[in-house]
């Protein structure tokens, strides 16, 4: 009787492919869902119908597949956000504003999840509260202060600590997504469809330009 060959460590054994893309975007749909706690990387490979094994093997841990899911919408904002730029670099610096504004919303309506986990993880500090800090929160601070400058430059009242600035922004632009089941179940509006979000776009633009930054007379 022959005896069965030993398994070799490292890459699993069983011949699954991982599609990365759909595991990243299954991986912030279950996290935004059930909390990082309430997460366990068994729950996202069974979605996959894949061995858990082979997310070990590329993510080592929970916490660096977190990070990479995160990671990955980042890097997606900020292309598209250059790209907003690009294309309306002709706009004045408030129009530019509006604009890029806008283009928040669609992103926040589209990738929902991630300002879901930012909503659940700055209640309270964690490395992953940090890293959302230092990888999102920061770079986007350290963005608006030029920004600022520029407004005033064109003759807007900007009387508002950053900070501040910060909290409101996510509130005005993320909340209405965020309440989409009360919406639904109240006034039967879908929150995610294009004319909603338009509308939320166009009252969000409103409300930013008409109150929080105010034309000097």
């Amino acid at each position: 009787m022959k005896t069965p060959a030993r398994r070799r460590r490292g890459r699993p054994s069983k011949a699954n492919t991982l599609d990365q893309d759909l595991l990243l975007q299954l991986t912030l749909k279950a996290f935004a869902e059930n909390g990082f706690e309430g997460t366990s990387l068994k729950t996202i490979s069974d979605q996959l119908h894949i061995d858990d094994s082979l997310i070990y093997y590329h993510y080592k841990n929970k916490q660096n597949l977190w990070k990479q899911a995160m990671w990955q919408v980042i890097t997606e904002y900020e292309r598209q956000a250059k790209e907003t730029v690009r294309l309306c670099k002709d706009q004045s610096t408030i129009d530019l504003g509006k604009s890029l504004t806008r283009h928040l919303v669609y992103f926040m309506a589209e990738h929902i999840e991630v300002y879901k986990i930012m909503n659940h993880e700055l209640t309270r500090r964690s490395e992953r509260s940090d890293w959302i800090i230092d990888n999102m929160l920061k770079p986007l601070g350290d963005r608006l202060t030029p920004i600022f400058q520029a407004y005033k430059r064109a003759g807007y009242e900007v009387n508002m600590p950053i900070n501040n600035y910060i909290a409101l922004i996510f509130g005005i632009l993320s909340q209405f997504f965020f309440m989409d089941t009360m919406s639904k179940r109240l006034y039967d509006v879908d929150v995610y469809q294009q004319a909603e979000v338009d509308r939320h776009a166009d009252l969000a633009v409103e409300i930013i330009f008409s109150s929080i930054f105010r034309k000097v007379e």
